[in-house]
């Protein structure tokens, strides 16, 4: 998500980024929900303790990051400020954690809802009185698909009682699987572009990868010695990620065009994608060295620490306050 906001090579980079990142982003976040739920089950906590927490790390979620973006809106384009509710990632995660709480975590129900958006696009107007569903640029529907899906893939792994993800048979399977929607692709001369990501044959692909890739990491992590001494840096970095989203977003909106226009956006196109290139490995390693230092005080007033802490405050006094079993 950082890397597709550097605001170098646009037309090279980001066109594939923005096609593959919101899709990513929200399917990763249905696998942490859904070992959200493994995990508060594997401590013995009711249903109804987790499904108070879910709402409220929705609510708070949501909180945080409409607040940001009126704030920021407000002290950098007030002159194009409006009460207009953002449209973002994060709204379809927080819409996805509250429709979670009814869903349970069967396939059976899981497989309806990732199938009954892109129905619902033949139906409804986007014009119509449910214009907020499809309000850009990452509308509800369909983009809510993608974090069920997330859900689905791991409810599969625990169906195989294989939560480590040592199998690497998911990995050759979503392979082909991903092969087969090329060819279709190909033969059937569909392009890619910004809309495939909301067709159902693109969301057929573009999750086909995601699972090939989250498998193949996974069987990695476990069968190759040396993986995680090179890659855990980085995957520690995904704790602090929420703050690490805001903060380099920040630059991208005060640092980062700026030296667009003076030095970056006067460099052979072919420089830009070299400096593109670096500014994504020199991101990546910043944010793994704040981890470093930030994991000494617990991540403590980052959002990650705000939602979690937040969460679990407003969890233990809506029990309080209805006196519900924890």
């Amino acid at each position: 998500m950082v890397a597709g906001d550097i605001p170098t090579v646009i037309n090279v980079s980001n066109y594939y980024e923005f096609l593959f990142v919101p899709g990513l982003f929200l399917f990763i976040a249905g696998v942490s929900y859904e070992l959200f739920v493994i995990s508060r089950a594997e401590r013995h906590k009711n249903g109804t303790t987790r499904n108070i927490e879910t709402f409220w790390k929705a609510i708070i979620l949501l909180a945080i990051t409409q607040g940001i973006f009126l704030a920021g809106v407000l002290l950098l384009f007030s002159s194009k400020f409006s009460m207009a509710f953002n449209s973002s990632l994060f709204l379809v995660i927080s819409v996805g954690y509250l429709l979670s709480i009814f869903i349970p975590s069967k396939l059976v129900y899981q497989i309806p809802v990732i199938l009954i958006p892109f129905l619902l696009l033949d139906f409804l107007d986007p014009q119509g009185m449910f214009w907020f569903l499809f309000n850009r640029p990452f509308p509800l529907i369909p983009f809510i698909a993608y974090f069920f899906a997330g859900r689905a893939i791991m409810i599969v792994y625990e169906k195989m009682n294989d939560m480590p993800m040592k199998n690497g048979k998911i990995v050759i399977f979503s392979a082909l699987f991903v092969a087969i929607m090329v060819i279709i692709f190909q033969l059937s001369l569909l392009p890619l572009t910004e809309m495939t990501r909301t067709q159902f044959p693109g969301f057929l692909l573009l999750v086909g990868i995601m699972i090939c890739i989250l498998s193949a990491l996974s069987v990695c992590h476990h069968r190759i010695r040396g993986f995680d001494f090179y890659l855990l840096p980085l995957e520690r970095a995904g704790r602090i990620a929420f703050s690490a989203y805001y903060g380099f977003y920040a630059l991208e909106l005060v640092l980062f065009p700026y030296l667009n226009r003076l030095i970056i956006g006067k460099l052979d196109p072919k420089i830009q994608f070299v400096v593109y290139i670096l500014s994504i490995i020199v991101i990546l390693f910043v944010t793994a060295g704040i981890e470093k230092i930030w994991r000494k005080v617990n991540y403590k007033y980052g959002m990650e620490w705000a939602l979690r802490y937040g969460s679990a405050y407003f969890t233990k006094l809506t029990q309080n306050v209805f006196h519900l079993k924890t």
